[in-house]
């Protein structure tokens, strides 16, 4: 059996713009995934907008139709969604007392 994980991040640590950072992954088996691509395909079609989902930079509100199926095909498929949010100045603070860089502590996120 094969599986698939989609990973990103918002507000990355080592930028020092923000307090919190976000970061989402999601994942489930390559046919669960393989149903989701395509029905996310056929909503940017149907909405004629291919550019990527990005939730900061939403700014129309005629772009609301193709978030809200999105987000609704891949919550409702058969996948595991995990979400962390965390604390910027706690986990830099951390890092600090072990002697890890920002850099090397947003690193240990992508670790798998």
């Amino acid at each position: 059996m094969h599986y698939l994980i989609y990973f990103d991040e918002s507000n990355k640590l080592d930028q020092f713009n923000a307090n919190y950072s976000y970061y989402g992954a999601y994942g489930g088996t390559d046919a669960a995934m393989a149903r989701v691509v395509k029905q996310v395909r056929n909503i940017f079609k149907q909405c004629n907008s291919f550019s990527e989902l990005h939730f900061r930079e939403y700014t129309k509100d005629n772009l609301v139709k193709k978030y809200f199926q999105t987000l609704h095909t891949v919550i409702n498929e058969n996948v595991q969604i995990n979400i962390l949010t965390v604390n910027n100045r706690d986990a830099l603070y951390a890092a600090q007392k072990i002697g890890l860089t920002a850099t090397e502590l947003r690193n240990l996120f992508y670790i798998s």
